[in-house]
């Protein structure tokens, strides 16, 4: 029950993290900081994402399940693919 809030934090922290620097601050920040930042926030949320979800199954699912490393791998690159083709076209465009 820990592991799950403390992952549901890491998510919410990334949130509030990607609009502040982001949404409320970015004129204070040089665009090319904010580019490399961005990798940060998306991998709190990735980490705070795949953490929730693996603990949210239980141990019997997980076992049974012989995909389950590959369902991961799969929902990295999907969050990598629309971090990399839509959010960050939007947040910095002249990158």
């Amino acid at each position: 029950m820990v592991a799950r809030r403390l992952y549901l934090a890491l998510m919410v922290l990334s949130v509030v993290m990607g609009i502040y620097f982001y949404g409320i601050s970015v004129q204070n920040f040089d665009p090319e900081f904010l580019y490399y930042f961005a990798m940060l926030p998306f991998f709190m949320f990735v980490t705070g994402f795949h953490g929730f979800l693996a603990h949210s199954l239980s141990t019997l699912k997980k076992s049974k399940m012989v995909f389950f490393p590959l369902l991961m791998g799969f929902l990295f690159v999907f969050l990598f693919f629309i971090h990399l083709f839509v959010i960050m076209p939007l947040l910095c465009p002249n990158l």
